[in-house]
């Protein structure tokens, strides 16, 4: 799969109307008079449209951004799909980074990380002395921060959190 080619303005779209008809329920239960109906045009235009929208363009390689702003924008959008009310934290299902979207925003995060900041699962495993499943389960966890690359299908784990978790376990043998 050529990721440069996809438009990925169908999967923003479906995003952007799955998240609004999910809003637009719970707004009308709560008060039936606060909601306007909006268009596509408009749900593009509004916050988490821009937000898509820019991750697509990083995801097409069409533009750069500051990583923490990258990282900023799909932590907002996940917060968004998969927080539930009255819960302390969001899950994001394995599932999802098989969809269209999940896919789109794993090119965007890959491509905000230079090569030389990226391990294999296997290598972060073997320098924290833990199994592939134990890496896996941390990255669930978000103890471990990683990133999928779309093109080869590989994950790789952020090596600034191996470096950290070393520091972690060499602190607590002081």
């Amino acid at each position: 799969m050529e990721v440069e080619r996809i438009d990925f303005q169908t999967t923003v779209d479906e995003a952007l109307k799955i998240v609004y008809s999910h809003h637009h329920r719970l707004v009308t239960r709560l008060f039936p008079d606060a909601e306007r109906p909006l268009n596509i045009e408009a749900l593009r235009a509004g916050p988490l449209g821009r937000d898509l929208g820019r991750l697509a363009a990083l995801a097409r390689g069409e533009m750069r951004e500051a990583r923490d702003t990258v990282l900023e924008r799909i932590d907002s959008v996940l917060q968004l799909l998969f927080w539930p009310p009255m819960a302390d934290d969001y899950t994001v299902p394995r599932s999802f980074w098989e969809t269209d979207l999940g896919r789109m925003i794993s090119m965007a995060k890959f491509r905000a990380y230079e090569p030389s900041e990226l391990v294999s699962i296997g290598n972060a495993a073997q320098r924290l002395g833990v199994t592939r499943p134990t890496i896996y389960r941390w990255m669930d966890e978000k103890h471990l921060g990683y990133v999928r690359d779309e093109m080869s299908g590989r994950t790789f784990v952020v090596q600034q959190d191996v470096e950290t978790l070393l520091q972690e376990a060499g602190d607590s043998l002081m």
